[in-house]
């Protein structure tokens, strides 16, 4: 997929290994903890990734393209969950609403979203590592 950003053409690919998706994760947490324009986005991610051995949660359209990054990002603009949604059911694997496992991970999404100030959306979903 090519993304036009002002004079300036960016191929923005799919990422092709769990390699790629544990640094996208790392890196969002990481621009989460900076301060950037992300936090404002919290609210807008329904599909979250998390990856135990990490403690940590990334949202399906920003870890699904490779080399993510805040400004890449670019507040979601050219990208689809839909696209990226696909490419992660190679790893992961959505857990049941209101299950067991899902409450509890439900609840530390929560937890990191609401110390940004936010609520997380009515309808997000969790996925976890197969």
């Amino acid at each position: 997929m090519k993304i036009v950003r002002g004079d300036i053409m960016e191929e923005t690919e799919l990422v092709t290994s769990i390699d790629e998706v544990i640094i996208n994760v790392k890196q969002f947490n990481k621009d989460l903890e900076e301060g950037t324009n992300l936090v404002s986005q919290l609210t807008m991610f329904k599909q979250w990734y998390y990856i135990s051995s990490l403690g940590m949660f990334g949202p399906s359209k920003y870890i699904g393209y490779k080399n993510m990054n805040t400004l890449r990002y670019n507040r979601g603009k050219g990208k689809t969950g839909i696209d990226t949604e696909k490419v992660l059911t190679k790893w992961f694997i959505k857990l049941p609403t209101s299950s067991k496992d899902e409450n509890m991970y439900m609840n530390k999404l929560i937890g990191l979203i609401n110390s940004y100030d936010k609520n997380v959306r009515s309808n997000s979903c969790i996925h976890i590592l197969k």
